[in-house]
């Protein structure tokens, strides 16, 4: 009865290829996007491009001022400390709502996630390192069970990571990947309140990592 549909649309298409572009560095904070040159380049119609911008300014990846343009999203210092002081809120209670969840076989996928971390890490591969890290982070808001938290921290972080730890340019090391194991650890092994605790801490020293080497120039900050 229907004609067979293309599993993912077009502006969807154009939105991840500039989500690639963001993460690989090409398209920067504070970069103007200029539609009818993006559209040329990916060859579709300009309201491909427009209809893909408007999701992306959803997500938080890009900000349209009126009457001035589409840019891509730069963050200033105070936004940053706020958007992680609130990540680290709802990330603890994706931990929370995990851990009565969590199964064994979970478990073990997450130390398996970890261990290509460390892998990226100690190989310097960066760019698997940031891919790894993020999806490590994404599997335990997914293990939550609430599908609304994790969309929220999904879009909460996506640009945080995309423009302040990729944009850092900080080296990122095995031992940095490491951290992460203590996460599993305290999902399989403690009680409360030593849990909270121990992932609050463990939370709040890798958003103090990334605010203390934020670069005046990447968040526009003064």
């Amino acid at each position: 009865m229907f004609e067979q549909l293309e599993p993912v649309s077009l502006p969807e298409r154009a939105a991840n290829a500039l989500k690639d572009a963001f993460f690989s560095g090409v398209l920067k904070p504070g970069n103007a996007i200029v539609e009818r040159e993006i559209a040329r380049q990916m060859k579709v119609g300009t309201p491909v491009v427009r209809e893909a911008l408007i999701s992306l300014q959803e997500q938080g990846f890009v900000r349209r001022v009126a009457n001035t343009g589409t840019f891509v999203t730069q963050f200033n210092a105070d936004e940053v400390r706020q958007l992680y002081m609130l990540r680290v809120e709802l990330e603890l209670l994706a931990f929370q709502w995990a851990r009565a969840r969590i199964s064994e076989r979970e478990r073990s996928e997450l130390k398996q996630i970890v261990d290509t971390l460390v892998e990226a890490g100690d190989s310097g591969n960066r760019r698997k390192f940031l891919e790894r890290d993020y999806f490590f982070h994404q599997r335990c808001w997914e293990l939550s069970g609430n599908v609304y938290l994790a969309d929220t921290l999904n879009r909460l972080m996506a640009p945080l990571f995309a423009f302040v730890v990729m944009a850092s340019g900080a080296p990122l090391t095995g031992s940095m990947a490491r951290e992460h194991y203590a996460l599993v650890d305290a999902l399989c092994c403690l009680e409360e309140p030593e849990f909270s605790d121990i992932i609050r801490k463990i939370l709040n020293s890798i958003a103090h990592r990334w605010l203390s080497r934020m670069n005046p120039m990447t968040t526009g900050a003064s």
